[in-house]
């Protein structure tokens, strides 16, 4: 599942099932899954946005903003 809104968002897409069992089939269907899962955030787990993603948080009254951190560890906001 991805986030809506979020930009570069992939939707899984699986191919078609077969009207007979299919080994083959099945192998590449889990192992597009597999992949596709390795891509999302997982609950009770570190989130580390180190490849471009951002973190975007949304105040109360709708303005998005990106945090950032700099080398020192200060934070600050973007409005986006």
């Amino acid at each position: 599942m991805t986030p809506s809104g979020s930009a570069g968002a992939r939707l899984l897409k699986l191919p078609e099932p077969r009207p007979e069992y299919d080994r083959r089939s099945e192998i590449f269907k889990n192992t597009i899954m597999e992949e596709a899962d390795q891509s999302n955030f997982k609950h009770f787990q570190d989130v580390d946005l180190a490849n471009g993603e951002r973190l975007i948080l949304v105040s109360a009254n709708g303005t998005r903003y990106s945090v950032t951190v700099t080398n020192a560890g200060v934070l600050g906001t973007t409005a986006v």
